[in-house]
């Protein structure tokens, strides 16, 4: 896996979303892509690369996180949820994890909006592809990255294929008070 550092997603959330407490990764496969083995790499490609960051979640130098691929998990995720905002009409099912949540519900208010997630995610998957996008929703057994978000507000990780880009995005969410 390849870090994919000049996406332009980077520039945007350093110039439009400082306070957005969201970990985002973009990457391409070196390799064909084989499902979910090359959503596994990615995972741990985007662990690593979360190690070397200066700022992870709401975290300020956090060293490197463990990683122990034996303990990771996915099950598919449906594409349609990364893009729903809920209207609060129908009740989420119990263990449905939303993107949504994880964006619009961060324990310090951000005072950005959904229009802000629709531009967030136009970058992200332009919408002509994403009725082909493959994701996969992981466990937080797997790393120390998860540590802080299971002492406090909760753990993401998503890991989404675009075929028509050949990329993967890789969403994560853990914070600590």
């Amino acid at each position: 896996m390849t870090e994919l550092k000049d996406d332009p997603i980077y520039r945007l959330l350093e110039k439009h979303y400082p306070n957005l407490l969201l970990d985002y990764a973009v990457f391409s496969a070196d390799l064909p892509y084989q499902g979910e083995v090359s959503h596994k790499e990615a995972a741990m490609a985007a662990i690593l690369a979360f190690s070397h960051r200066h700022r992870v979640g709401n975290r300020y130098d956090p060293g490197p996180f463990t990683l122990e691929p034996d303990k990771m998990q996915a099950e598919r995720y449906p594409a349609e949820l990364l893009f729903d905002i809920p209207d609060g009409s129908s009740p989420v099912k119990p263990g449905t994890i939303r993107y949504w949540y994880a964006y619009a519900e961060q324990p310090y208010p951000t005072g950005y909006t959904a229009e802000d997630f629709r531009r967030i995610n136009t970058v992200l998957f332009p919408e002509p592809f994403r009725n082909d996008l493959e994701v996969f929703r992981w466990n937080d057994d797997f790393s120390s990255y998860f540590d802080d978000g299971k002492y406090w507000w909760g753990t993401y990780f998503w890991t989404i294929y675009d075929k028509h880009l050949q990329r993967f995005v890789i969403i994560g969410a853990s914070l600590i008070d």
